[in-house]
């Protein structure tokens, strides 16, 4: 007999949304995570888009700051600034926010074990162990990020790939917090430089890069303003996206940041893991019930049905901005700018769906006025994920 129906490795957003789920099912659920403090250091941009509105997973109390838009800067500050009528992102108190999920994941039912490590996930015999005493299960979801040892078993011929993102707490003074700044700079290609307004007197300076700790703190030095006082520095990783990881092995799973599961021209992965969860809880609860592990693996299938297609596209426009050169980008953003392409970004553009605005600018032509700059060949690249 097992000690528990499902074990979950990890109490970040996903598997602490996962665990609570399946509680709310009648499963017997135990979840462990090796900090005492759930949500802290903040390792997270959180700015998630209003599209988390339609999995009715966030409570208003923990959204701080609304947004309308975003200005888009070119390295010779040229600027494209782009929004909505209405609120078009979310800048969210993650710590606070990770914490409510856990707690409710306890409240429904889940065994919570804090400060507990898990030092090794038996594939085998869907056991795990911890540094004290080993636990059953019939299921395993492992969400603890994207240094799982788990994913590594499971992918022995993968080497897990990550962006590093390095982000400032800032004291300030913001005349307008309505709009985030995304900066482009060359020197943290293919990523990016924003800087979020939460309230009138703080911000999120950050950036990720695929450099070093000192690269990155030193490009992130240059964006800090005269009135700004570093309250606080926080850093993590963002796993790279990798369609040809597995996922599922037998009676365990991975999920969230451990199976990359994340938009890779912005590293989120917030609303995706939560669309995600609801697959893999649906496919979990069909195979405890009908003692099918094929379940399991549908839950692989049917993740990639959704999302493949959108990361892969956002994974070559990532690779096209990676070998652009300062010149590029300004010379782009000024055509962008007289073709007025802030209205069909304010209209079509998604931080979740890219893949809409990416067929919009082909299908008006505009992006075509920019192939001297991004080549023919690498804009059929793109075209091959749509």
């Amino acid at each position: 007999m097992t000690d528990y129906d499902i074990i979950v490795v990890g109490a970040g957003p996903i598997g602490s949304t996962y665990a609570y789920k399946m509680a709310k099912k009648g499963y017997n659920v135990a979840m462990y995570d090796m900090k005492n403090r759930i949500g802290q250091p903040l390792q997270c941009a959180g700015l998630v888009s209003t599209n988390i509105d339609k999995t009715r997973n966030l409570p208003d109390e923990f959204i701080d700051n609304k947004l309308k838009g975003a200005n888009l800067i070119s390295p010779d500050k040229t600027q494209i600034q782009v929004s909505k009528d209405e609120t078009s992102a979310y800048v969210i108190d993650r710590v606070l926010y990770d914490k409510y999920l856990v707690n409710r994941a306890e409240d429904a039912g889940v065994d919570m074990y804090y400060a507990t490590r898990v030092v090794d996930v038996d594939i085998n015999n869907t056991m795990i162990k911890t540094e004290h005493d080993t636990y059953s299960s019939d299921v395993i979801c492992v969400s603890c990020g994207p240094n799982s040892s788990t994913s590594k078993k499971m992918n022995p011929n993968i080497i897990d790939e990550s962006f590093l993102a390095m982000q400032y707490i800032i004291k300030t003074q913001n005349t307008n917090t309505n709009y985030l700044n995304l900066h482009i700079d060359t020197n943290t290609l293919p990523g990016f430089i924003w800087r979020i307004p939460v309230s009138p007197f703080e911000s999120r300076l950050g950036l990720f890069t695929t450099g070093s700790y000192q690269h990155a703190a030193k490009i992130l030095n240059q964006y800090l303003e005269t009135k700004d006082t570093i309250a606080e520095k926080v850093y993590g990783l963002i796993p790279k996206f990798n369609p040809k990881k597995k996922i599922v092995k037998n009676n365990t799973f991975l999920i969230g940041d451990a199976a990359s599961q994340v938009k890779p021209t912005t590293g989120g992965g917030l609303i995706a893991g939560f669309n995600i969860t609801d697959i893999a809880v649906e496919n979990t609860d069909l195979m405890l019930k009908n003692h099918d592990n094929n379940y399991l693996k549908k839950y692989e299938t049917d993740y990639h049905t959704l999302y493949d297609n959108e990361f892969k596209t956002q994974q070559n426009v990532q690779k096209i901005m990676k070998d652009l050169t300062e010149d590029d980008f300004n010379y782009m953003f000024k055509i962008l700018r007289q073709y007025n392409v802030d209205e069909i970004i304010s209209q079509y553009g998604d931080m979740d769906n890219q893949t809409q605005l990416i067929k919009q600018l082909i299908k008006s032509g505009i992006i075509f006025k920019l192939v001297p700059k991004i080549g023919i060949r690498r804009l059929k690249n793109i075209w091959k994920s749509q």
